[in-house]
């Protein structure tokens, strides 16, 4: 178990602190099974990592992505990643991270 560093808009503060969000979708892997990360002053850790598909992520996971919505997925995806968006991307390997908020050392 190692530490590593996700990097999250402040906008999703509130989604992953009350355990709404448990997966984040990124270009690469960023760590595996049983490494934590901070955010917004707590810790995380995380659960599984694989790589998938854009448009599974979109069909399957934008509500623990955070999201209401397929759309609300897709304009954030969208809005971070300007020059390749959804349209043009959906068959794009991705990565996969689900995580759990950690529980206090004791």
């Amino acid at each position: 178990m190692a530490e590593i560093a996700i990097p999250f808009q402040e906008d999703f503060k509130p989604a992953m602190l009350n355990g709404r969000k448990t997966t984040t979708t990124r270009t690469k892997r960023y760590g595996y099974p049983g490494d934590w990360f901070p955010a917004f002053g707590k810790n995380f850790v995380l659960t599984q990592v694989y790589p998938t598909f854009l448009d599974i992520v979109v069909d399957r996971f934008y509500f623990e992505e955070g999201f209401d919505s397929v759309n609300e997925f897709i304009d954030c995806w969208d809005s971070l990643h300007p020059r390749v968006k959804f349209a043009d991307n959906q068959r794009r390997l991705i990565y996969l991270h689900r995580f759990i908020l950690k529980e206090a050392d004791g």
